[in-house]
């Protein structure tokens, strides 16, 4: 069924009554939310005090000259694998302040930021990231095939990959399952109590999503092609979230495309630096890479709706 307004007495707004946005257990007042607000970002702002720790003792113990870059924000000198595992361990503190707030201030689980359902769907979420990650290989693939000038293999080198591997597969699912959580969850979830539109929950959510990424390195090659790239995965995701009425297929496509791209595609312009994945990518046009993502997450979110289309809405 499409979305749209229904008068039925199992839908609500044109959403399923079993939709995690609105079928929430627990305590969800605006007071609520406002003090669970305080709590992620007190955890945010804890997280960000541990990376600046790492670096200094980093620093200290190895003697990297490992400083802090006033003018990009940014400590410099450091191994940017190192960089990147710190990074993430950031986000298991944001973790612990989300699952406080939920479970002691909602006085709920913290699956009810993903599913509305008895247990979270782990087939949905491995089938959305199998597919995902196996869609970017191909369009990569056609894109090596035409632009092979915008494509340098690394030197490779077994201990660093083999590092970087590891620290990826450990961390990165914690680090986009955490921005699903604020983002797909905590943060539409309270929006959602006004608003029931799909369209407008997309865009309100993909311009919050696109303004937070303002301040990243890929920025500077063009904040209007980078800017809109980051608005419309943010779309994307969230209305995916909102039609399939839980999260999992956008954490499972989220994990994929930064597991992918940390692995495989370099970019020293970029979060992840100059990690020592397989590619570096060289005059990146971020205007092909909004197309490129724009093919890709069309194809993408045809196939799953068609395929997982049971649990539409």
């Amino acid at each position: 069924m499409g979305i749209g307004t229904c008068s039925s007495e199992s839908y609500r707004g044109g959403f399923r009554i079993k939709h995690y946005l609105f079928d929430l257990p627990g305590e969800n007042g605006w007071k609520r939310y406002l003090l669970s607000s305080v709590i992620i970002l007190v955890a945010l702002i804890a997280g960000s005090v541990l990376y600046a720790i790492l670096m200094m003792i980093t620093g200290l113990l190895n003697g990297d000259g490992i400083v802090f870059d006033n003018k990009s924000g940014m400590f410099v000198g450091v191994d940017p694998t190192l960089d990147l595992l710190f990074m993430n361990l950031m986000y298991v503190v944001w973790m612990f302040g989300i699952w406080l707030s939920i479970r002691i201030v909602h006085k709920r689980k913290l699956k009810t930021l993903i599913t509305a359902n008895d247990r979270i769907n782990w087939k949905q979420i491995f089938g959305s990231f199998a597919l995902y990650f196996g869609l970017m290989v191909l369009l990569e693939l056609v894109y090596f095939l035409i632009s092979p000038e915008h494509f340098v293999w690394n030197e490779f080198d077994l201990e660093k990959f083999l590092f970087l591997f590891f620290v990826v597969l450990m961390l990165t699912p914690i680090q986009t399952t955490v921005e699903e959580l604020i983002f797909r969850g905590f943060l539409l979830q309270w929006i959602g109590k006004v608003i029931n539109n799909p369209i407008v929950l997309a865009i309100i959510m993909a311009l919050i999503f696109g303004s937070l990424h303002f301040f990243n390195p890929e920025m500077e090659r063009s904040a209007i092609w980078v800017g809109l790239d980051y608005v419309f995965v943010g779309f994307m995701l969230t209305f995916l979230a909102v039609k399939m009425g839980s999260s999992e297929l956008s954490i499972g496509a989220h994990a994929a495309n930064n597991m992918f791209l940390f692995w495989f595609i370099g970019d020293p312009q970029s979060v992840g630096g100059s990690v020592p994945a397989l590619i570096t990518v060289v005059n990146n046009d971020p205007a092909i890479s909004l197309v490129l993502d724009v093919i890709l997450f069309l194809v993408f979110y045809l196939i799953v709706v068609k395929k997982f289309k049971s649990s539409a809405i």
